[in-house]
């Protein structure tokens, strides 16, 4: 009877300090809601998956992102993190909920190392991507394909229906011998037709990537690249906004506005095949420190695996990105949402 009484009591101490809570009272807004899950691994990048909410007013938006990293040598990678846009102060805050502090910033970003660039730190089992330059290689660019296609094919995900578009791009360079690399890079889209949440969603964004662009002008290396109406088509085309009305025009640009809709799931694969510029390309040999007959025997087996490493496409792509939204919403969400929390410590400004 005495335990029970004592544990009563802890738990009604427990209770009131949960009561004590401070209860958010700052203002509602509409915003656009959008949930999704997306998941990145291939030969080379660490496989990780992560979930992402994102909130979009007309001049703000919150992109938070949990990530968790398979690889155990990659797991002080694992992440709990937000970036907060606020283009009227022209400003960004890089939030870290796991060490409770945040970074300040431009809305262009902060000059240091981006999360991106962590998330692509490879594992010790990833191999590297190897640049013709790097190889020491020349080679000859005989093929730049660029198409779209409408497969037809149609399923319900996430409660969406959606249909099936097919984008390949296709690369061919030859070396000084003739033999050649190819590269093909697919985009499968499945898109819903949008309905009153989503264009009104889509018209949010709209708003939000003009003050973007406004606040940042030329401090933006994708924008300054591109030009921000080709900037405008690649959130277009990964439907951050409307791809009703192409942003760019030439053959590219009208074939990417032949994709209708709101696009539910994307998936980027990249597929290889090597048979260029094999000498420069030769994997390491493990025979060194075997015995004469021994190594002899090991370079011919492995002579011949480099044969089949070279002519064969990868059974594995060298990258694959898949994402998934699983809802889209226009809801009243609190103005806290947008800011930093109180008591979370500054550790970098710029």
């Amino acid at each position: 009877m005495k335990q029970s009484f004592t544990l009563t009591i802890v738990a009604l101490a427990v209770a009131g300090c949960a009561s004590t809570k401070v209860e958010d009272t700052t203002p509602l807004n509409t915003t656009s809601v959008l949930k999704a899950e997306y998941a990145i691994n291939g030969l080379y990048v660490p496989d990780y998956t992560g979930k992402q909410t994102v909130l979009t007013r007309e001049s703000k938006r919150v992109i938070h992102e949990i990530n968790t990293f398979d690889s155990w040598l990659m797991r002080w990678a694992n992440s709990d993190k937000s970036r907060v846009f606020d283009s009227p102060k022209n400003k960004s805050y890089y939030i870290d909920y796991d060490d409770e502090t945040y970074s300040e910033c431009p809305m262009a970003g902060c000059d240091e190392v981006s999360f991106t660039d962590s998330m692509f730190e490879k594992d010790e089992d990833a191999e590297e991507y190897q640049t013709y330059e790097e190889v020491g290689c020349s080679v000859d660019l005989k093929e730049n394909s660029f198409d779209v296609e409408k497969t037809g094919k149609s399923r319900i995900i996430n409660g969406f229906d959606t249909e099936q578009y097919v984008v390949n791009w296709t690369t061919r360079y030859h070396d000084t011998t003739g033999a050649e690399d190819k590269n093909i890079v697919t985009f499968d889209f499945w898109t819903t037709p949008q309905n009153a949440q989503t264009k009104r969603a889509l018209q949010v964004h709209e708003k939000f990537q003009d003050s973007y662009l406004k606040a940042i002008g030329d401090d933006n290396a994708l924008m300054n690249l591109l030009g921000a109406q080709a900037y405008k088509a690649i959130a277009g085309f990964t439907g951050d906004i409307s791809n009703e009305d192409s942003q760019f025009g030439g053959e590219i640009g009208k074939k990417l506005a032949t994709i209708k809709g709101y696009p539910i799931s994307i998936k980027l694969e990249w597929k290889q095949q090597l048979k260029a510029c094999k000498t420069a390309r030769e994997p390491v040999d493990y025979s060194a420190g075997l015995d004469e007959v021994g190594s002899q025997l090991l370079d011919g087996l492995m002579d011949k695996g480099k044969e089949m490493i070279m002519d064969h496409w990868r059974k594995d792509p060298v990258v694959r990105y898949v994402y998934e939204i699983k809802s889209v919403e226009m809801k009243d969400v609190r103005d806290s949402k947008f800011a930093v929390p109180k008591d979370f410590k500054l550790i970098n400004r710029s």
